[in-house]
């Protein structure tokens, strides 16, 4: 900006300003492959959480029903001890499920084959 001598200088060096702009916020002809990727991730992410929320009142439900149950009915140890083990492997395997939530199984993926070859072609274009 300090370099231009006058508007004819300035008006090429605000295009580029701008193009990369639209260029970083994926808003251009060339960011679409990237961003309907990205649309598809969110809502993959979005319906995991979805699910997550879902197991998670599940497993709430199932614990209250267990102590209600628990309250009206006189067990014996032996049935007792069974509800609560199998409570803690349903509450220890949602941890897990939770824990290795690194989404692997999300399928992601960016080409970015068809970015370096349109910059590999500008840059032999110039």
């Amino acid at each position: 900006m300090e370099a231009a001598k006058d508007l004819d200088d300035l008006l090429p060096a605000h295009e580029k300003y701008l193009s990369s702009i639209v260029g970083k916020s994926l808003l251009g002809e060339q960011s679409q492959t990237i961003r309907k990727s990205l649309f598809v991730l969110f809502e993959l992410i979005l319906r995991f959480r979805s699910h997550a929320d879902r197991l998670y009142e599940g497993i709430y439900e199932m614990q209250i029903r267990t102590k209600e149950s628990g309250r009206g009915r006189n067990k014996t140890q032996e049935s007792s001890s069974w509800i609560s083990e199998g409570r803690k492997a349903i509450t220890q395997r949602a941890g897990e499920f939770l824990q290795s939530m690194n989404l692997k199984f999300l399928f992601f993926r960016l080409v970015f084959t068809e970015f370096y070859s349109r910059l590999h072609a500008k840059g032999k274009e110039s």
